[in-house]
């Protein structure tokens, strides 16, 4: 690692990434704040519908890949993985109390019972998903159907490239895990055959009716491409603005308090970005995709091999990664143990060990119910800031 005094003021001053090279921009990259869209994998996907759904007058469109639908946990960590996670009881679309919030002006107001700006979204799940399982597919697909008036685009996988049986994560072509869950998944980003979920996804989004074609995507990425962003100046940003939060640890087994992660919503100082070379000038104008990597994954892995670089030159679109801080993940797959008793919603702590997005409230015990759903959510608002920022001019 270089170390000299030179490089040091340049990173601080300059904003040099982590791999030595000068982005030389920023974050502030001049996107086009009229065609934002957000997608996710697991609580990724969760995190990106709520805020779709919290900011529909803003976000065009959005993504679900392997994750619950809108509202599923009300609240209860219980009912997160007992019900949206392992499907023990039948579950249905939450479009009434997504209404419900935008009457009081805690999410964006529907015009006419509709969404102004999101119109478009898309939904992949595998029948053999065994960590969110398929039914949360149906009850996201019930609720887009409803809530922006009209069925999503709806990818259950190819048989043929057997991503119809993929396990839990995203496919994608250089992903480093197998199709089918195995136990020794480190990534969640599976290789099945040619099946590209990123591809489809901004297709769904983007392709205004045209065909898939695998020949505009763009094979090799350079790892110096993707570029680090200071997220900690955001999150302090909404630090300043005041937020209540709940803990996530003990002392001496006895008094709860915040941790150092939890202090930062559990969100980490470094998002990533990706910049396709046509959307490098000055007040490109590009659009602008916020993705979001799901529980267990590493956020710098998530964005150099998820996909979405390889097809952001195509549909000239900014890619935005942000991320949370890992912590120590429990190894045991939650649906093959008993059933979550209820007793857990009340405890004094909100751990997150496997560093998922907030789908269940665990940043809200003790301040009004289902703040995560809403803009009033702590990480809800840094992506705020992030969008804000990205599309702010390069100048």
């Amino acid at each position: 690692m270089i170390r000299t005094t030179a490089f040091v003021f340049a990173t601080l001053v300059l904003g040099f990434n982590a791999a030595g090279a000068d982005d030389g921009k920023g974050l502030k990259r001049g996107g086009n704040g009229q065609d934002v869209s957000l997608s996710g994998v697991s609580s990724g996907a969760a995190m990106a519908v709520q805020y779709a759904v919290a900011h529909s007058a803003s976000i065009v469109g959005v993504g679900s890949i392997a994750g619950p639908g809108w509202g599923c946990a009300d609240g209860r960590v219980s009912q997160a993985i007992n019900d949206c996670m392992c499907g023990r009881q039948p579950l249905a679309s939450k479009v009434d109390e997504a209404r419900a919030l935008a009457a009081t002006g805690k999410i964006d107001p529907l015009a006419s019972g509709k969404p102004r700006a999101l119109k478009r979204a898309y939904v992949f799940h595998s029948a053999a998903d065994g960590t969110v399982v398929e039914q949360s597919g149906a009850a996201s697909i019930a609720f887009f159907t409803a809530f922006v008036g009209k069925a999503p685009i709806i990818d259950r996988g190819t048989p043929g490239e057997g991503s119809d049986q993929a396990g839990h994560g995203i496919v994608a072509l250089d992903g480093p895990d197998s199709c089918r869950a195995n136990g020794k998944e480190t990534s969640y980003v599976r290789r099945c055959g040619a099946e590209d979920n990123a591809g489809k996804l901004f297709l769904a989004l983007y392709g205004q009716g045209a065909s898939y074609d695998a020949s505009q995507r763009v094979n090799t990425i350079p790892e110096g491409d993707i570029w680090q962003f200071d997220q900690q100046r955001l999150i302090d940003d909404v630090k300043r603005g005041g937020s209540t939060i709940a803990s996530d640890r003990l002392f001496f087994g006895m008094f709860p308090y915040h941790s150092a992660r939890r202090e930062n919503f559990d969100m980490a100082k470094t998002g990533y970005l990706f910049v396709p070379p046509s959307c490098r000038s000055a007040d490109s104008g590009c659009r602008v995709h916020i993705a979001l990597h799901g529980c267990k994954q590493d956020p710098k892995t998530f964005a150099r091999t998820a996909g979405y670089n390889n097809w952001a030159e195509r549909y000239k679109v900014i890619v935005v990664y942000p991320a949370l801080q890992p912590d120590v993940p429990l190894s045991e797959e939650v649906c093959r143990m008993a059933p979550v008793q209820s007793i857990a919603n009340n405890a004094w702590i909100e751990p997150n060990p496997n560093g998922c997005w907030d789908w269940w409230g665990y940043l809200d015990t003790g301040v009004p119910e289902n703040r995560y759903l809403t803009q009033a959510g702590p990480q809800m608002r840094v992506i705020e800031r992030i969008i804000a920022e990205v599309t702010r001019p390069f100048r």
